[in-house]
């Protein structure tokens, strides 16, 4: 009988140790998650900025470390990652200078890194892709233009200007975020800052996208005379409303289109400041009726329920850390991604990617990975 407690333990042995192996091995068997990030260098002048590829894959063995980095040049300052709508071309903006980049991937690592003539744009910012797929946008914020690039030949096609006048016409200045309404022939420019930071914008530009011309310029701003620096622009997939981040004055707006009057009517929909929030940055719409908003200050990423796009409901603040930027989400929709940087500015560069657990909105981890290799990340998107 006394046999009985004795091989009852070595059962529990066994299968605590199988089950320990089982788990270690799916942890090593574990497929990366491959995550392409643009990055400066922090170590001195010397330090070439470019980009890395990291593992996201809390699963896998290689989590938290950069497979790859490729320089391509001290004080490129790249910025923001995109594919084109097929996927078979990346590509990266760049603040310094008068480029931006090719990124080529082969084999899951970077191949090649070649700078395109952007013309008289300076301080690139953000891209947009015809639907067709032949032309690429560029917003250049330090020339107050969009460049249009047909895409097989990366020629300049056409420079979209509007300089401020006495007559107070509509104008197109300091261009940051944008996005474009095909179903209304519509394109919303913000107006964000100078490009020595020194003289920020207050008002957003709607033009006509067809032609190019600009339409209408407006004021978006919590207090009268305060600069906001609106900052990014995106459209809903109803392409009749659209969201704008307010930078400096922690505001979060919506533009309703007014079929009688054919114009958008503009009201703030959030005042985050409420909740200690400030530098509203990204916005990422999901299709469960869900938009996610980076906050630089204190770091964090607030969700709304946008299911009434009129008037967004805030449902909860989700953890991330100084400079919250960019956001990636898991194809199983389990965890959120944050890049934590914004310029390298004084508290809101930490420099790490916060790793949160979408369900019970706990943060599982902040990753050093770039802050450990003299980096600081700038952007980020999903390796295809």
């Amino acid at each position: 009988m006394k046999r009985l407690p004795l091989m009852a333990g070595i059962v529990v042995v066994i299968l605590i140790v199988g089950g320990a192996y089982w788990y270690i091995n799916q942890i090593a068997s574990a497929e990366p998650w491959l995550v392409a990030v643009t990055y400066t260098g922090h170590s001195g002048a010397d330090a070439a900025d470019g980009v890395a590829i990291i593992d996201l894959n809390p699963d896998s063995e290689g989590f938290g470390q950069l497979v790859d980095t490729t320089p391509i040049a001290p004080g490129v300052m790249p910025h923001h990652l995109y594919y084109a709508p097929d996927g078979k071309q990346l590509y990266t903006t760049a603040l310094a200078g008068d480029t931006f980049y090719t990124v080529n991937i082969k084999d899951e690592r970077v191949s090649d890194i070649s700078g395109v003539d952007a013309g008289t744009c300076q301080l690139g910012e953000n891209l947009y892709f015809s639907e067709d797929g032949s032309d690429i946008y560029l917003s250049c914020m330090g020339s107050d233009e969009l460049v249009i690039f047909d895409r097989e030949s990366l020629d300049i096609k056409q420079s979209l200007k509007a300089d401020m006048a006495d007559d107070g016409a509509a104008y197109i200045r300091y261009p940051h975020g944008f996005a474009i309404s095909k179903k209304l022939d519509r394109m919303m420019v913000s107006e964000t800052i100078s490009a020595d930071l020194s003289d920020p914008g207050t008002r957003v530009s709607v033009v006509e996208f067809s032609t190019g011309k600009v339409l209408s310029t407006h004021v978006l701003a919590k207090t009268e005379g305060a600069p906001s620096a609106p900052v990014e622009v995106v459209f809903l997939p109803d392409e009749e409303t659209a969201y704008i981040t307010g930078m400096l004055d922690a505001s979060l707006w919506k533009a309703e289109w007014n079929a009688s009057s054919g114009e958008f009517e503009f009201a703030q929909i959030d005042d985050p400041a409420s909740r200690g929030h400030s530098w509203p940055l990204e916005m990422y719409i999901m299709p469960n009726d869900l938009m996610y908003v980076s906050y630089a200050q204190p770091g964090a990423v607030d969700v709304y329920n946008i299911q009434n796009p009129a008037q967004p409901t805030f449902m909860r603040t989700l953890p991330a850390d100084a400079g919250a930027h960019h956001i990636l989400f898991s194809e199983d929709g389990k965890y959120m991604f944050v890049q934590n940087n914004l310029l390298g500015l004084d508290a809101m560069n930490a420099g790490t990617i916060s790793v949160v657990d979408l369900n019970s909105g706990d943060l599982v981890t902040q990753l050093s990975s770039f802050n450990d290799a003299k980096m600081l990340p700038t952007s980020m998107t999903w390796l295809r």
